[in-house]
């Protein structure tokens, strides 16, 4: 009995030291998303917290690029030989591409074991010898797969299933606030743009209109001027022909009379069009 006692009291040890790692884990992602708005630094982060939580000599994050391929986003653990050859098309000749496909989580404890064309020859070339599969679903859709590895055999019990579910769920909606974040930040880019655009222009109109109305008064001022010079000019154009026609030709003055008149007329002339160039601009 006491035996059974202690069995029992192991377990709830056991499960209550998973409970805490689990809060721990999303507490550290959940303080990842937060402050990291990047989805490559989130990606990064949260793979180095899960190796180091459960001692993985590997762990990746692949995600569906645009292409349609499985790539390896983030990784810890993997050679660059593996990771160059890893991007490809999800089939179920993969268990990555198998757990994509199929939306299931998958647990090998024993790489001798594996049937998978693919993933038997990359698994002996990393020496991993048990992983886990669970795929990233976003908003009802598999956009990924975590992939967590061990050199050991037997490393991951079943109770992990709902580990790495719940730590799979936690990336998806990681993944999709820091696009979130990348989408905000670009349409404040763009508004930002916008607005500098915009009060560029108007900046542009109001100097402008400033011009304009600056070209306006200065058309009112000589207009009034032009009036006051064309009415004095009158006056002195009738005052000086009367004199013109009073002297006699052979008199020396009637010359100086002469040149008086023409040159009122000149000036007569050149302020009637300076009238007429502000009528037309006002």
């Amino acid at each position: 009995m006491a035996k059974k006692d202690h069995t029992e009291m192991e377990t709830v040890a056991r499960q209550l030291k998973e409970a805490e790692q689990k809060i721990k884990i999303l507490q550290e992602i959940t303080r990842f998303v937060s402050s990291l708005l990047s989805v490559q630094h989130v990606l990064d982060a949260i793979v180095g917290l899960l190796a180091e939580e459960f001692k993985l000599d590997a762990c990746s994050i692949r995600l569906l690029d645009q292409d349609g391929n499985l790539r390896i986003m983030s990784h810890t653990g993997l050679s660059l030989a593996f990771i160059e050859q890893a991007t490809r098309k999800p089939t179920v000749d993969s268990y990555s591409g198998d757990c994509f496909l199929t939306g299931k989580i998958d647990i090998i404890n024993d790489a001798d074991a594996i049937d998978k064309p693919i993933s038997t020859t990359r698994t002996v070339c990393e020496n991993i010898r048990s992983f886990a599969l669970a795929p990233i679903i976003v908003e009802g859709e598999t956009i990924g797969v975590l992939v967590t590895s061990s050199r050991k055999k037997d490393y991951f019990h079943e109770r992990f299933n709902d580990v790495i579910s719940i730590i799979a769920n936690e990336i998806g909606i990681a993944i999709r606030i820091s696009q979130l974040y990348e989408e905000i930040n670009e349409l404040n880019r763009n508004l930002e743009k916008k607005v500098k655009e915009r009060t560029e222009e108007l900046e542009r109109k109001t100097t402008e209109l400033i011009e304009a109305e600056r070209l306006t008064a200065i058309g009112k001022m000589s207009q009034r001027i032009a009036h006051d010079c064309r009415n004095s000019l009158t006056v002195v154009g009738g005052l000086a022909r009367r004199l013109d026609d009073r002297i006699s030709q052979g008199d020396p003055g009637k010359e100086y009379t002469r040149i008086i008149v023409d040159e009122v007329k000149n000036l007569e002339r050149k302020v009637s069009s300076i009238i007429n160039i502000d009528k037309t601009s006002l």
